[in-house]
């Protein structure tokens, strides 16, 4: 590219990547690249190019969701609004027009209606593997068919889907019309090493091979793998202090309370619901005294009560507050130490449920936040998990966290207060 057309200078993998799509004979071009790796400000700047080196062009930049498209169209306008290059720009109907003769559209690929029936020459899907593959083969696709010049797909995977089927052609050497490139993360200059490798250690390996290094997962997303390396046959004494952490259930929900000792090791589980709270409190306190616990308890709604209730019969009692951010926090935590094999768990036959919802417990990437959420499937449970999470995080920690700050050290509440 020999223009800068918005003060953009590219970082090597996206040179070689726009010279690629400069030059190739290709007519669809299909860029799979990691997180921050710049595809969308790289994306304008061809849109840009087309406009002004080969006008009249009509050039169709299409996102997942209208806010998307809109952001952009806006992004572009304050990039070029000054340069004298823009006859006018129409918010309305999503429209910039060159002073060359030169048109920019922008539509969204959830209503892909007002997409049939255009002609255009140039084109841009950016985030394609989040669009629906009939929004592509009804309405996009035959819209580049009569004068398409370019068609540049770029995002970061999501499973398998129309976007993998396009890539899969671009790297065949037996269809010329498609070519395709990749990147990772560790390509851009935007985001530093150290993030990259915090995110290596604390996310999935399955969000960060798809996230970060831009590979093409299949569909699913479960968290827990390889559980057969983490297990032991049969209980045995605690190493050290032992920690609990305690799930308060909800209606349908169990209360579950896990016990690790300071290797990370089960010790004990107890798991119950549709009984009296007095009753499930007395043998969590039954057992904290077995194994003279510190003990972290799930404050929420409920919870604050029943903390109150077991806080008054063993001192060494102590909240955790689930929030989005907290329940992130300790099941990362929790993943780092069970693919560490540092927190391990009794075979299936000790304890089935422990198992089952390990096993089902999964994550669902937010591509517009761009965060992980955690969870059980719909009818399922997630009680013996979370429980293990907080014990975990109560082993590593021996601090509350959340509502109940903690002042000097264990077991010293400074009062309801949120931090």
């Amino acid at each position: 590219m020999t223009k800068k057309a918005i003060g953009f200078t590219p970082h090597p993998a996206q040179r070689d990547m726009i010279d690629g799509i400069l030059t190739s004979k290709a007519k669809y071009h299909v860029a799979c690249v990691g997180r921050q790796f710049g595809k969308s400000m790289m994306a304008m700047n061809l849109v840009l190019y087309w406009a002004i080196n080969n006008s009249p062009s009509r050039i169709l930049w299409i996102s997942p969701v209208y806010s998307q498209t809109d952001k952009v169209q806006k992004e572009l306008m304050q990039a070029i609004g000054g340069s004298g290059i823009v006859e006018s720009c129409n918010y309305s109907t999503s429209e910039i027009t060159l002073k060359n003769g030169s048109k920019i559209l922008f539509r969204s690929a959830e209503r892909y209606d007002n997409i049939r029936g255009l002609t255009m020459d140039y084109g841009v899907l950016d985030e394609a593997a989040f669009m629906k593959d009939e929004a592509w083969r009804e309405a996009i696709r035959p819209v580049f068919m009569v004068s398409g010049k370019r068609v540049l797909f770029i995002s970061t995977p999501k499973g398998k889907n129309f976007f993998y089927n396009l890539f899969q052609l671009g790297i065949s050497a037996d269809n010329e019309q498609y070519a395709a490139y990749t990147g990772s993360s560790y390509d851009t200059p935007y985001i530093d090493r150290s993030e990259i490798e915090d995110a290596r250690k604390t996310l999935p390996d399955q969000v960060f091979q798809q996230e970060y290094l831009a590979k093409f997962i299949d569909a699913g997303g479960e968290v827990f793998n390889n559980l057969d390396k983490n297990t032991f046959p049969q209980y045995t004494q605690p190493v050290g202090k032992v920690y609990c952490g305690i799930d308060l259930g909800k209606q349908e929900d169990y209360t579950v309370a896990t016990f690790v000792d300071s290797t990370g090791k089960i010790v004990d589980i107890y798991r119950a619901n549709a009984q009296e709270w007095t009753l499930m409190t007395q043998e969590i306190i039954k057992r904290a005294k077995q194994w003279n616990a510190t003990l972290m308890v799930e404050v929420n709604s409920i919870g604050d009560v029943i903390y109150e209730q077991i806080k008054k019969q063993w001192s060494d009692s102590h909240p955790f507050v689930t929030t989005s951010k907290s329940k992130q926090e300790i099941i990362e935590g929790l993943i780092l130490d069970m693919n560490e094999s540092i927190v391990r768990i009794p075979s299936r036959d000790l304890f089935p449920q422990l198992w089952d919802e390990l096993t089902v417990f999964t994550y669902e990437y937010n591509p517009k936040t761009r965060s992980l959420k955690y969870g059980h499937p719909n009818g399922m449970h997630d009680d013996t998990v979370m429980s293990l999470a907080i014990a975990n995080f109560n082993r590593k920690s021996n601090k509350s966290y959340g509502q109940y700050a903690i002042q000097g050290g264990v077991g010293t509440p400074s009062g309801f207060k949120y931090m």
